[in-house]
């Protein structure tokens, strides 16, 4: 990349920087995504429609768009099962169709794609690490040849900036999840806690025999084990149960939660 194409996308990647800072939610960072695509590639007067395909498990979705237009057009794509953005996405492949009359390489989409509209279309694939994720970024002109060679290079140059925020929303959803997953562990274990201390109580057993009471008991029932626990509680006269998280000081011999 020579200086110019350096200090053209200096501004780019700070202005996804900022979307990911006001956006930290992988869906809204996605969205305000798709609309700035949109404006930016939108010129002299000619709209562009802006959709992100994001594929998990084989599963296509449009996790984000710039306008209900965008939104149809992924749509085709995976009723169809095939078209230019999934082939992106997939494939990890750039695809560009200057002129929607002239190409047959996917003709049920490109003949909706023209029905609705469309001239032209390119989409990029977004270098992501995980490889259980792919994205795709897809544009769609209203014209035919609505990208030039300029605009090709200027939107693969914003798919790679763009891909750095979109790993880094998608490693903060990630995380987040984690620490939902662990305070729900965390919860669930000490309504169980509570629940086989109440089952000692009453049947004068070991903590082994109240446990594999309460495993029967979900077992029998197809009941998970935590609610089973709660239903204890509940006839002890407990109530709901709330998990206190709370951090060691600072000058303590541990660091880290306790419950």
């Amino acid at each position: 990349m020579d200086r110019q194409q350096t200090a053209e996308t200096q501004p780019v990647a700070a202005e996804i920087q900022d979307l990911l800072l006001d956006n930290p939610d992988v869906e809204a960072f996605l969205t305000e995504l798709a609309r700035h695509s949109a404006a930016m590639f939108s010129v002299n007067n000619t709209a562009v429609h802006c959709g992100v395909t994001l594929l998990r498990r084989r599963t296509a979705a449009t996790v984000a768009s710039s306008s209900e237009r965008a939104l149809q057009l992924d749509e085709l794509q995976y009723q169809f099962a095939e078209g230019p953005c999934l082939t992106a996405a997939r494939d990890g492949v750039q695809v560009h169709i200057p002129d929607l009359s002239k190409d047959n390489t996917w003709p049920e989409y490109t003949d909706a794609a023209r029905e609705q509209g469309i001239g032209s279309i390119l989409a990029l694939p977004f270098p992501l690490l995980d490889q259980s994720t792919k994205a795709g970024l897809n544009l769609y002109s209203e014209n035919s040849q609505g990208f030039n060679q300029a605009a090709v290079q200027r939107a693969t140059d914003y798919a790679l900036q763009a891909s750095k925020g979109l790993r880094l929303a998608i490693l903060l959803a990630q995380h987040s999840q984690t620490a939902t997953d662990l305070k729900a562990a965390m919860a669930s274990r000490t309504v169980i806690d509570i629940a086989t201390g109440i089952i000692i109580a009453q049947n004068r057993c070991s903590q082994a025999e109240a446990v594999e009471l309460i495993k029967r008991a979900s077992s029998n029932r197809n009941v998970k084990l935590r609610d089973v626990a709660q239903a204890i509680v509940d006839r002890a006269g407990g109530g709901p149960i709330e998990t206190h998280f709370k951090q060691t000081p600072r000058n303590g011999s541990a660091r880290g939660w306790a419950g």
